[in-house]
């Protein structure tokens, strides 16, 4: 008895489909003319691109058990570059359970990027400089030390329902954690939330508190585009109305980062603490310092 693994089932989808796709356009292009050879084999490659990208030629994805997609399931070992909500944070953004459109990020808690990205981040000691009559050099003074932003930029991919849903749950929540509480929210006037980002281990960035300063993502023209269907209640509509947005199958996002160090923080700093490691925090409680 032949054992299927996920790709043999894979294969024979997608082969069948093709055969499928083969005899429909000798129906609707009939003839073995020389343009409508060429028709058949252009529209049939196109329809093999879209198949071997998992989505349907119409432009609907693949829903299948057996495609091997990326993932995304939570762990508290996950060195995966994460932003999330704080964890004394209130129910808003991807923990409020009446957000549809943002429920695909609590599995996670947050933004998780599936391919690892490119992070930056500068460290800078000032000083200052005072320039003395008649002498050589300058008298220097040390001022301060600050912690630049942190700019972190991948890709996201969306070849599932589910990783479409989950790409617009990322864009929305970058798009939101930008706002500030204002008209008619109860808490209006506060800031934008404050938010914890983790990336390889705790020894790198280990749940340090950020806020977005500006997030950039421009949607491409030379990929695939899949419909996402989501049910999102909005004042101005009947609630329960599904909408439909078309999310790119790859898209690059970068998001600038500011580290916010409280005070109480601040003043508990310890250079033989940091120095030794002791100041990586911990992501369910005190964050670490960068």
């Amino acid at each position: 008895m032949a054992i299927f693994n996920s790709n043999n089932i894979n294969d024979v989808v997608q082969n069948a489909t093709q055969q499928a796709i083969g005899k429909g356009l000798q129906k609707v292009i009939p003839g073995d003319g020389v343009v409508a050879q060429a028709a058949r084999s252009y529209i049939g490659a196109s329809a093999s691109r879209l198949l071997n990208s998992a989505l349907f030629p119409g432009g609907a994805a693949v829903d299948t058990s057996v495609i091997g997609t990326a993932r995304f399931v939570g762990s508290d070992n996950d060195d995966r570059a994460r932003l999330s909500l704080s964890p004394s944070s209130p129910a808003i953004l991807y923990r409020d359970p009446n957000s549809a459109i943002l429920s695909p990020l609590r599995t996670t808690d947050g933004i998780v990027w599936p391919y690892t990205p490119s992070i930056g981040v500068s460290y800078t000691a000032n000083y200052n400089s005072t320039q003395v009559t008649h002498s050589n050099y300058p008298n220097t003074s040390y001022n301060n030390s600050t912690v630049g932003e942190i700019t972190c930029g991948g890709k996201f991919t969306a070849n599932t329902p589910y990783e479409g849903q989950y790409l617009l749950a990322v864009m929305h929540f970058i798009k939101s954690a930008t706002k500030m509480f204002y008209g008619l929210d109860p808490n209006r006037g506060t800031p934008p939330p404050v938010l914890r980002f983790s990336a390889h281990g705790p020894y790198m960035f280990n749940s340090v508190p950020v806020v977005i300063t500006s997030c950039n993502f421009n949607l491409p023209t030379d990929v695939d585009y899949m419909i996402v269907s989501m049910q999102t209640p909005r004042s101005s509509q009947p609630t329960g109305l599904v909408h439909q947005t078309r999310v790119p199958t790859s898209i690059e996002i970068q998001v600038n980062l500011m580290p916010v160090i409280s005070k109480t923080r601040n003043s508990n700093f310890g250079f033989k603490e940091y120095s030794s490691g002791a100041l990586i925090g911990d992501a369910k409680n005190v964050g670490g310092l960068p």
